[in-house]
């Protein structure tokens, strides 16, 4: 049986640090894909910058909740068998961290007459996210497996 070592209390933050990101990676798709002539390459530099501002800081707090008090180490403690899939979800967190890092530089260091560039990055960005849907399902699946397997059956 899965050990109830996980404060209630992580879960609960954890989730809402989840929910918050889903809604921020919503918004960040939202403004890496407008098309609209109205919409000038300053206006959405500056949207996609401020969006991709506030997923970095939300994954960040979410990937640290996750390692620190999270079910990564509950799921490492209750179910050794499942470290090489913990390692490597780890190392993606890693992995996020760094893209999100220069993707924020370079579209901060961007030049005035850059548009072709910034559109590359959106599309980065775009990419980025995918991988991020990927990984959550990883992450999920690794949780569901560990939760319901039974103690000696699997491991």
């Amino acid at each position: 049986m899965f050990k109830a070592t996980y404060d209630v209390s992580h879960a609960s933050q954890s989730w809402m640090e989840h929910e918050a990101l889903e809604h921020v990676k919503r918004a960040l798709r939202v403004t890496t894909s407008w098309q609209s002539p109205a919409i000038s390459y300053q206006r959405k530099r500056q949207s996609v910058e401020f969006a991709l501002e506030s997923f970095t800081r939300h994954l960040e707090r979410l990937m640290d909740i996750e390692e620190q008090d999270g079910y990564l180490r509950m799921v490492v403690e209750s179910k050794p068998s499942k470290a090489k899939q913990i390692a490597k979800l780890r190392d993606e967190h890693q992995m996020f961290r760094d893209r999100t890092g220069e993707l924020l530089d370079a579209i901060s260091d961007l030049g005035e007459w850059e548009a072709i560039e910034f559109e590359r990055i959106c599309a980065e960005i775009g990419q980025l996210l995918d991988d991020i849907d990927r990984h959550d399902r990883a992450e999920i699946n690794l949780l569901q497996d560990a939760m319901l397997l039974d103690e000696g059956v699997g491991d």
